[in-house]
């Protein structure tokens, strides 16, 4: 367990945190006020206090109201986390009934992630006989804010999710890096591949805007030009090229599992240098309370743990200076 410095957060009122968070949310002095019950000058005289104990001004007023530093905002989420665990201490037990509640929980997710976890997320619900069901829906990490603007979106899983604000929680569900996927036996390349094998053939390129890849990028700091077949913005839309065409691609290695598994591909690590990146959970942080908020976010939590122990082998690794 790790420690906790008790002095250290005993010389801090637990309150002024919870003026910041108004005060991040509603860049206003005003409606934090009116909110929070206070008057302006005490919540004024809690951002004095905020400014002391930060040693940072923290928020600066604007002609369009109090606009958080550089500092405010790398501190906004930390603080959004403890005082979301610190709610959750304080809230009641979870009484969400998956059992018996028909409820229908929309996630929204890349089509990376949704082809490994929406089976495991159907299979184990379907296994413990519950009642509640799944809608998946397409974003990714440039996207994400979009969906969430959607009130029927549970939450959002996508890696390295851009731009994050207190308005959101968040928490890392596990971590992967890179491996190839290709046609072994139309290829006639085992696994591992080489890297003049990997460098010879074909590959079809996954990227946000279909123009230009990280692989794109290392290869050409090597002096090297990719050959690139085809382009595609969906990792699904990939799969059949690979199937029936002399290509190989480079995606997140536990998408590369599960299409393996669907259409019978070779799964290979990278014969270059990848890097790792982080899948999160990002939900809005309104919704922290919530009882079958809780609950979903558990059941993904427990039924992803393989992923999770996966992701200590990635960052071991990674730290060995080799990505799987």
């Amino acid at each position: 367990m790790p420690s906790i410095n008790v002095a250290n957060i005993s010389r801090l009122d637990l309150n002024l945190l919870v003026t910041f968070q108004c005060l991040m949310g509603e860049r206003s002095v005003t409606r934090t006020a009116a909110i929070l019950h206070m008057t302006q000058g005490a919540v004024s005289a809690a951002l004095k206090r905020l400014r002391d104990q930060f040693g940072d001004e923290l928020f600066v007023r604007t002609g369009t109201g109090m606009a958080p530093t550089r500092r405010a905002l790398e501190l906004a989420p930390k603080i959004t986390e403890a005082l979301g665990a610190i709610s959750s201490i304080l809230s009641k037990p979870n009484e969400f009934a998956a059992e018996s509640t028909r409820r229908v929980f929309n996630i929204a997710l890349s089509d990376d992630i949704e082809a490994c976890i929406s089976p495991m997320l159907v299979n184990e619900s379907q296994s413990r006989g519950l009642a509640v069901s799944f809608a998946f829906h397409q974003t990714n990490s440039q996207l994400w804010k979009s969906a969430l603007d959607d009130e029927d979106i549970d939450f959002v899983l996508c890696a390295e999710p851009k731009e994050m604000s207190s308005k959101y929680a968040s928490q890392i569900l596990f971590s992967s890096s890179y491996s190839c996927l290709y046609d072994g036996h139309r290829l006639n390349v085992q696994s591992p591949i080489t890297r003049e094998e990997y460098l010879s053939h074909d590959h079809v390129r996954i990227s946000f805007d279909g123009r230009r890849g990280f692989v794109d990028d290392l290869l050409e700091n090597e002096g090297i030009a990719r050959k690139a077949a085809a382009s595609f913005t969906h990792f699904s839309g990939a799969l059949a090229v690979l199937v029936y065409g002399d290509t190989i691609a480079t995606l997140p290695t536990f998408a590369a599992h599960a299409y393996a598994r669907i259409a019978r591909l070779t799964v290979s690590p990278v014969p270059i240098a990848v890097p790792a990146f982080r899948v999160f959970m990002v939900w809005r942080a309104a919704q922290n309370e919530s009882a079958e908020q809780l609950w979903l976010r558990n059941f993904v939590i427990e039924t992803t743990r393989e992923l999770q122990y996966a992701s200590r082998y990635v960052q071991s690794s990674s730290a060995n200076g080799w990505h799987d």
